[in-house]
């Protein structure tokens, strides 16, 4: 699965149907921000995003995996359904991943920013006696 392949798509068929970002974000409610981070292959709709997804856009939940419409009669082998969605879901257990990675140093950042502002606090308190 190609995150940057799956933008594409998303932004081919967003603009057949004469949708803005922000048109497409609001059908979804998600942020326009959101749409654009997909667009661009940034990041990976919600596995729970892709139906809903799919009937707005019109194609199938596959062809938004795949990242390309699916030509013939668009059926799928077992064994690429089932490639297509471990793919998915090694991509949002890396979404995951990333999102706790940056709340930990977000985290991080508080409390050394915290500790500063109490050890100035203290020297402050301790010059003024």
């Amino acid at each position: 699965m190609d995150k940057e392949k799956t933008g594409q798509l998303i932004t081919e068929l967003r603009k057949e149907k004469g949708l803005t970002q922000k048109q497409l974000a609001d059908a979804l409610n998600v942020t326009d921000k959101a749409v654009s981070k997909w667009e661009r292959g940034l990041s990976f709709p919600d596995i729970s995003m892709l139906e809903p997804i799919s009937e707005l856009l019109g194609v199938s939940i596959m062809e938004i995996l795949a990242g390309e419409r699916q030509t013939g009669d668009g059926t799928l082998t077992q064994k690429e359904a089932q490639d297509l969605i471990q793919a998915s879901v090694e991509l949002s257990d890396e979404e995951i991943r990333h999102r706790k990675e940056r709340s930990r140093f977000i985290i991080i950042l508080l409390i050394v920013v915290t500790m500063l502002l109490i050890s100035i606090t203290l020297n402050i308190i301790s010059l003024l006696r």
